[in-house]
């Protein structure tokens, strides 16, 4: 087949391209060969058997590429083995199950590089290359007691041996890495390795590079550690709990979680030992804070967790705040069984970590004012407030994924959350990473519990609000604004300079505003995202007006596409009775006139949602026949207005009289139904029919009457006064010119006429201007009279110009 034979033929030539290129120059050419074997991914994965000579082909062909990897691993020169290590992991991904179950001997090799002198790089590809194996034989199995089980301890032993020795930062990170996804899958496995673990992680859980201990030692130069591994370290450090005993993982994790969380107290007590703090944690024992007279603040004793001594307060500061990332992963982290977490502990020790604020500026006695310890030097009480905004930083990034892991377990606690965001965020705004954490943790609150918020926590965000908007929109250059005016002074009618004018404002007058923020992404990012919620989640009627206007401004001109469909769902209160606020939504259409969003806005369509097999056609007619009733009505409540109109008080001759001649003369000339839009041949006048000279009697002269009124008043044009409604008009008349038929001198003439489709002696199309089939009527006797009285049907009159009716 054509798509075998191409793979094929690709396989070879990657073959060949191996096997002739020189070892030395191979690393250059793995790139191109790995995204070609994309290509034979059908050929790998395909068992090869040896039933037809197409089979046959195939099979040795693919044998001779797996054994010229394998003769690569096994290679002198370091550029082979390389190579090599790369083929195999992109031949092991594409092969699937039929290459993961013959590639034990390239563990095998793999795992005696790691045992070999070679350079981090290449050490770095064989464990992500094995970690690779190891993860894809997790569906088999088979292949997991063939491969992984034996592999998995020597592998554990040499990254183990390799993590302790003098390995680059780098490389310990990767290892880290591999643990983080192995560890979970394979817990019995490494459970005999937790104690050469435990004091590698120890390490690097909470590191403090400002350290004076470690600088007054004359120790060797320590690795240099990375924020990726601390973060790897952590993450292991987590989820280590997993390897106890069956059925003990949980108390484990709640166990460690407990010590991180003591120890996390023990080092703020010496941290904070500058204030008097107005709480402590209720779990704890009341803190010796201003009791301490050691000069400098430290903590050189043994601790639960193995951590090592530390010196300094900003040393002090770098293990309090990484202690608080730890309580991070405790909870980010996914795990394999169901845990219990104590909120009321990581609660008290949150509300202890944003108790503490910078103090205003002397001379303010405001919220913000802490009671300072004496007996600490005013040195240490600066440095505190230096390092204040991170550990604050990271605190609310805690409160965050507490937020976020626990749901609803902690929605009661949101109004008080929000107090505290408040009081960090009224002293430390000017610090962008407060700010930037404040603008996460408010959304999420306000997403779940925004509108159930009372208005006294709306106002007390009125200042997060606004500096939302101002970072979105950042002002200009004060340099540009405030420009330095001499002030200027008059002696003896001289004006006189008191101040020298800065040259450099009107040279760099011509220059665009600097903005400090616009190299911090991450608040501008979360600013971003707090518009729309600020916008659709928060009671409309607690935002004043000129707030409401700014967040509506700021979504205007930074083209906020969700903000604005927030501000149109969620509109301001009107100010005036029965008249509807402002809104943007001309606005955002025009800014956005191709987005579906704003088109549903703008054109809601809702079909009526039928229940059931319901027939559509009955309830048509229902409404008809309702709209028809209501017709009528309205012409019986006219019919007494349009009778003057009709009739001549002063004379008792009525029109009516000769109506009934004059329908039986159409009876006999005129066709059931003719359309006038036509010409009609031209045919002889017919004599004036004669009118009838005997007198009527009283039933005949009333019914002709009535059937005079009846005709004239279901046409005739409705007065002014009496007006139909709206919903009832739009279905009653339909003004169109048909042809009319009067009496002027024995003819029929044409006129206009309006015409209603309600009428129930005949049927009217909208889109001819056919004049009704009228019934026939009986044949007349010989001396005039009608057979059937009751068979007259009225002839519709437009207006009546003939002077003889008048």
């Amino acid at each position: 087949m054509a798509p075998a034979a191409s793979e094929l033929a690709t396989l070879r030539a990657l073959t060949y391209r191996i096997s002739s290129t020189p070892t030395a120059q191979l690393p250059h050419h793995v790139p191109a060969i790995a995204a070609s074997l994309a290509h034979c991914r059908t050929l790998l994965s395909s068992p090869q058997p040896a039933a037809s000579k197409t089979s046959s082909e195939s099979s040795v062909a693919v044998h001779k590429y797996r054994t010229l990897l394998s003769a690569l691993l096994q290679h002198r020169a370091l550029h082979g083995r390389w190579s090599a290590t790369v083929l195999i992991k992109a031949t092991v991904e594409l092969g699937g199950w039929e290459t993961l179950q013959k590639c034990l001997p390239w563990v095998r090799g793999l795992l005696a590089i790691l045992s070999k002198p070679d350079p981090p790089c290449s050490k770095k590809l064989c464990i992500i290359t094995l970690t690779r194996i190891f993860i894809l034989t997790r569906e088999y199995p088979t292949l997991i007691r063939d491969i992984t089980t034996p592999s998995l301890p020597p592998f554990i032993q040499s990254c183990l041996h390799m993590a302790h020795s003098k390995a680059p930062a780098t490389l310990v990170q990767v290892i880290l890495e591999t643990f983080n996804q192995l560890l979970p899958r394979h817990p019995t496995i490494f459970r005999p390795y937790l104690k050469q673990l435990h004091p590698l992680l120890a390490r690097m859980l909470a590191p403090t590079p400002s350290n004076a201990l470690e600088q007054e030692q004359s120790a060797p130069a320590k690795m240099a550690l990375t924020d990726g591994l601390v973060h790897a370290a952590q993450q292991l450090y987590v989820q280590t709990s997993t390897c106890a005993p069956k059925g003990a993982a949980s108390e484990e994790w709640e166990k460690h979680l407990k010590t991180a969380i003591g120890q996390t107290h023990r080092v703020a007590d010496r941290v904070f030992r500058a204030v008097f703090e107005d709480w402590q944690p209720s779990s704890q024992e009341p803190s010796a804070n201003g009791h301490t007279l050691d000069d400098q603040v430290q903590d050189l004793e043994s601790n639960d967790m193995a951590l090592p001594p530390w010196s300094g307060l900003f040393a002090g500061s770098e293990r309090l705040t990484q202690l608080v990332r730890l309580l991070h992963h405790f909870l980010a982290n996914p795990t394999p069984q169901t845990i219990a977490v104590n909120i009321s502990a990581l609660m008290d020790l949150i509300t202890r970590m944003l108790s503490i604020t910078i103090p205003s500026s002397a001379g303010k006695a405001d919220q913000n004012t802490v009671k300072l310890n004496n007996q600490i030097s005013k040195e240490e009480r600066e440095n505190l407030w230096l390092v204040l905004p991170g550990m604050h930083a990271a605190t609310i990034e805690l409160l965050l994924v507490l937020a976020e892991r626990s749901v609803s377990s902690t929605l009661p606690l949101d109004a008080l959350i929000v107090d505290q965001i408040v009081w960090v965020f009224a002293s430390e705004k000017d610090f962008i990473q407060v700010r930037t954490a404040c603008y996460h943790v408010i959304a999420t609150l306000l997403k779940r519990s925004g509108v159930a918020l009372s208005k006294s926590s709306v106002d007390s965000l009125v200042p997060l609000m606004r500096a939302c908007c101002d970072d979105l929109l950042p002002s200009e250059s004060a340099s540009t604004s405030a420009k330095a005016i001499p002030s200027q002074t008059k002696t003896n009618g001289v004006t006189s300079s008191q101040t020298t004018a800065n040259a450099d404002t009107f040279l760099n007058s011509t220059k665009g505003a600097i903005d400090i923020t616009s190299g911090f992404e991450g608040l501008e990012e979360s600013a971003w995202l707090l518009l729309p919620v600020l916008l659709g989640h928060v009671r409309a009627q607690y935002l004043s007006d000129a707030l409401r206007s700014r967040l509506d401004r700021t979504a205007i001109l930074t083209q906020h596409k969700d903000a604005m469909i927030a501000s149109v769902l969620n509109p301001p209160p009107s100010k005036k009775f029965g008249k509807p606020a402002a809104s943007i939504l001309p606005l955002m259409a025009r800014s956005f006139p191709d987005s579906p969003d704003v088109e549903g806005l703008l054109r809601p369509r809702m079909p009526a949602i039928r229940l059931g097999n319901q027939d559509t056609g009955t309830e048509d007619d229902a409404e008809e026949e309702e709209e028809s009733e209501d017709a009528e009505d309205e012409i019986v409540e006219s019919e007494a207005e349009q009778e003057d109109m009709a009739t001549d008080p002063g004379d008792d001759k009525f029109m009516g009289h000769e109506l009934d001649t004059i329908l039986e003369s159409a009876g006999r000339t005129e066709p059931a139904m003719k359309d006038f839009s036509t010409p009609d041949p031209a045919e002889p006048e017919a004599p004036a029919p004669a009118i009838l000279e005997q007198p009527l009697t009283r039933r005949e002269t009333r019914s002709s009457t009535e059937s005079a009124k009846r005709a004239q008043l279901e046409l005739a044009p409705s007065s002014p006064s009496k007006r139909r409604k709206t919903g009832e008009v739009k279905d009653l008349v339909t003004t169109t010119p048909i042809a009319s038929t009067t009496l002027k001198q024995g003819t029929l003439s044409s006129l206009p006429l309006n015409t209603v489709s309600q009428t129930p002696s005949f049927t009217v199309s909208s889109t001819s201007s056919a004049v009704p089939e009228f019934p026939q009527p009986g044949e007349v006797t010989a001396d005039g009279d009608d057979s059937d009285e009751d068979d007259a049907v009225s002839l519709v009159f437009g207006q009546d110009t003939d002077d003889d009716s008048q």
